[in-house]
């Protein structure tokens, strides 16, 4: 019997890098999402779940809230279902409040797909469910090499950071190249301001880019916009912020490297996204 995963938070990207994370790492999993803890109350009370993940901040009822009232239900108490609560609140006074209210365990954002899958497996180990989560076989793939079927590497940094030489030679026995570096002048939107940008490395999931910034820095886990262009047509794609850096030394620097990943799992703009990789 596969285990299902109820996964709570009021924006959108975050429940589909969280469900993109898990469906790769646990294929036979049942996810299902709610927008905030009234939606998942619903859920909750319409079906049985054997996990809930859950962001702390939501509208109409918090994460807090959800958890105590879970808590309240004989079929969700705490010796029979893990919680885990995803936050950036890590302070004492909230700790110990979610603690008094039963939570399993924590995640703090921004987190990586690793971190994730560790809470995960050990909030199942906690109550004898890892064999549902490994145990099955996977479900049936979509078709290999589009960008739905690509797996996200990381949340924010990790594997995708790291860099992969592009080669121009065919070798039958080289590794294909799943970076590419590349300079690729283009724009890039982030929290509604446009700026001036050059691609430097990119892959059908990933991008990283050098910008200059004066005043507003791109957050990790907000959304982003970038356009590419192939052939004489340009495509807005859609990523989140994986991560970002300056490029000197200095606390004040201007200049900063950003690493998106991408949502948009759109038929037409897979082809678009493979074309262009191929091309360059």
């Amino acid at each position: 019997m596969s285990i299902k995963i109820l996964v709570v938070d009021d924006a959108s990207f975050t429940r589909d890098l969280i469900r993109r994370t898990l469906r790769k790492e646990f294929p036979a999993a049942i996810l299902e999402e709610a927008v905030n803890g009234r939606k998942a109350q619903q859920l909750l009370s319409k079906s049985q779940f054997d996990m809930v993940l859950c962001d702390w901040e939501m509208p109409e009822m918090t994460g807090v809230e959800l958890l105590q009232w879970c808590r309240e239900q004989p079929e969700y108490k705490k010796e029979n279902i893990p919680f885990v609560m995803i936050t950036s609140r890590g302070d004492k006074d909230h700790v110990v409040e979610a603690v008094k209210s039963g939570v399993t365990d924590y995640l703090g954002k921004p987190f990586s797909s690793e971190q994730l899958v560790n809470k995960v497996m050990s909030a199942a180990k906690k109550h004898n469910m890892q064999s549902k989560l490994t145990s099955q076989k996977p479900r049936s793939a979509s078709p290999a090499g589009g960008v739905a079927s690509a797996s996200l590497d990381v949340l924010m940094g990790g594997k995708s950071s790291r860099k992969v030489e592009a080669t121009k030679f065919i070798n039958p026995d080289a590794p294909v190249p799943t970076v590419k570096d590349v300079k690729i002048p283009t724009m890039v939107r982030f929290e509604g301001k446009q700026f001036r940008c050059m691609v430097i490395q990119f892959s059908k999931q990933d991008a990283t880019m050098l910008i200059k910034s004066d005043d507003v820095i791109p957050q990790v886990l907000g959304q982003s916009v970038l356009d590419l262009e192939f052939e004489g047509k340009v495509n807005r794609l859609n990523y989140y912020v994986q991560s970002v850096a300056t490029t000197e030394k200095k606390h004040d620097s201007t200049f900063l490297t950003v690493g998106l990943g991408l949502i948009d799992q759109d038929a037409e703009k897979e082809v678009f996204i493979s074309k262009l990789f191929d091309s360059l």
